[in-house]
């Protein structure tokens, strides 16, 4: 049990950390070019752990417009929406939006797929975790600060896709291994986003060091050992303990955000935060049909 803990809590650390390197590299690189590198670290990273746990490397390949989707639907645009969404909001505001993943999961798996039973207590718990997202971020700026809700909103949609990703791996890849599967996903993400930078962005300047070592700092731990890590926890204690990282993903990114940022934490922030985890407990309920939400979404 304390192993399966400690995993919990350095993924969840992993995600959040994700949040800070996508700010430091915003202020170098163009977004596409970015999570370019990022994936391709990412990839050398998967590629190692796949290599070491001797898992069917080819596997994914039988059905290889799988992982090209997931290009898209798991890395480009979840990922890209991220990239830039900080240029204009806080890092601290960027992880609890992530938050929007498992909400966006459970409305569409309620109402769009019906794999999740209809339950008013969820939807409950949508309804105050949307509401503590409004006061963490503040409703005079909500109103008056257009940069910051366009933010937002390119923030919610990069979450409504990844919950779209998570839905379709469960649909699609629920017998492909997902070491495997994560490694071809990477791998197609970095061949597929460099050409698309090069002929959008250009060739880019060369960054300086600090930029280069949060590329490699996302794509290693964010991209790379945070999902390995989820998929072993998963294996390990289920999906249910897995999902548990939605709970501890905010809250250390809101204080990663402070110390390395200083970005100032008032009372506003921790009731915000307070009420999207009551939210989150009350949509995270049980229930024998309900599918395991999808990690979250940098």
């Amino acid at each position: 049990m304390i192993a399966n803990v400690a995993l919990l809590v350095g993924i969840s650390l992993a995600w959040a950390a994700g949040y800070i390197f996508i700010r430091d590299a915003d202020s170098a690189l163009p977004p596409i070019t970015s999570t370019a590198v990022m994936a391709a670290v990412a990839s050398v990273v998967v590629l190692t752990a796949v290599l070491l746990l001797r898992r069917p490397i080819a596997q994914p390949l039988r059905r290889a417009w799988v992982p090209l989707v997931m290009v898209f639907s798991a890395v480009a645009l979840p990922f890209l929406a991220t990239t830039e969404a900080e240029r204009s909001i806080d890092a601290s505001l960027a992880a609890v939006l992530g938050t929007t993943v498992p909400i966006a999961t459970l409305l569409l798996t309620t109402f769009v797929t019906r794999q999740t039973p209809f339950s008013p207590v969820k939807l409950l718990g949508i309804v105050i975790a949307v509401a503590g997202l409004v006061v963490f971020a503040g409703w005079r700026n909500l109103v008056s600060d257009d940069l910051e809700v366009m933010g937002i909103l390119v923030m919610i949609a990069g979450s409504v896709v990844f919950a779209v990703n998570g839905i379709f791996v469960s649909y699609q890849a629920r017998d492909l291994d997902p070491y495997a599967l994560a490694l071809w996903t990477m791998v197609f993400a970095a061949v597929v986003l460099t050409g698309i930078a090069l002929a959008v962005e250009g060739v880019p300047p060369v960054p300086a060091t600090a930029v280069v070592r949060s590329l490699v700092g996302e794509g290693a731990i964010g991209m790379g050992l945070a999902y390995l890590g989820y998929y072993a926890l998963v294996a390990r204690a289920g999906a249910t303990f897995g999902s548990l990282y939605a709970f501890l993903v905010p809250p250390f990114g809101v204080i990663a955000a402070a110390l390395v940022f200083g970005q100032p934490l008032t009372l506003a922030h921790f009731a915000g935060l307070a009420i999207v985890l009551v939210g989150l407990a009350l949509m995270m309920q049980r229930d024998e049909e309900a599918k395991p939400s999808p990690p979250a979404a940098l």
